[in-house]
């Protein structure tokens, strides 16, 4: 099982990091390269969402061209791909979005467990689609004891098989511990 922590440090203590604000919003963006230059073999993950822009159409470009910004990461994870109250998925931003991924990994970010349960085997498979990496589901608010809330991501990743990742994200090393488990995952992430 691999773990990656969500940081906005440069550290040398992870070998799979995100780099992103608290709420998942793109760093600073000298930090990735900088992280590169000082450890070339991490894997390293850059959050695109810039919360502060309510324009979608600036939004959209804004987000594009950081990715362009950032030539040398592994993945991109972004959250501002929902419409509808987390109901519909802007399915020509993320096509478009995928085309500009290449061989890197496109995940959407912890947002995707704000949509409602019965909507999410749906939406999975559009993301399943258009050549999305992964899905994160945010658990750090939850009671990992509790199964009823642990529910939701049971089913999704059921339904996923091995066609996409689920990576839970949990706030600590126990939350980790207790949703292995309960449900084995792959990828977890650790985001305090």
């Amino acid at each position: 099982m691999k773990t990656i922590i969500r940081s906005h440090v440069l550290s040398e203590n992870h070998t799979s990091e995100i780099l992103a604000r608290q709420d998942f919003s793109a760093p600073n963006l000298a930090l990735p390269a900088m992280k590169k230059m000082l450890h070339p073999n991490s894997e390293l993950f850059v959050a695109l969402n810039h919360w502060e822009e309510t324009d979608p159409f600036l939004l959209g470009n804004i987000i594009i061209e950081t990715m362009r910004m950032l030539e040398g990461v592994d993945g991109f994870i972004t959250d501002q791909i929902f419409e509808d109250g987390y109901h519909h998925i802007n399915l020509r931003f993320v096509s478009e979005l995928s085309k500009l991924v290449g061989m890197r990994h496109l995940i959407v970010g912890p947002s995707f467990s704000k949509v409602p349960a019965f909507l999410q085997s749906r939406l999975l498979d559009e993301l399943i689609s258009h050549d999305v990496s992964g899905v994160m589901y945010d658990l750090r608010e939850h009671d990992l004891n509790d199964y009823k809330q642990l529910q939701p991501l049971a089913k999704l990743k059921i339904h996923a098989k091995k066609r996409i990742t689920i990576i839970p994200v949990v706030s600590t090393e126990e939350q980790k511990t207790a949703l292995i488990g309960s449900i084995p995952f792959d990828v977890v992430c650790i985001s305090a």
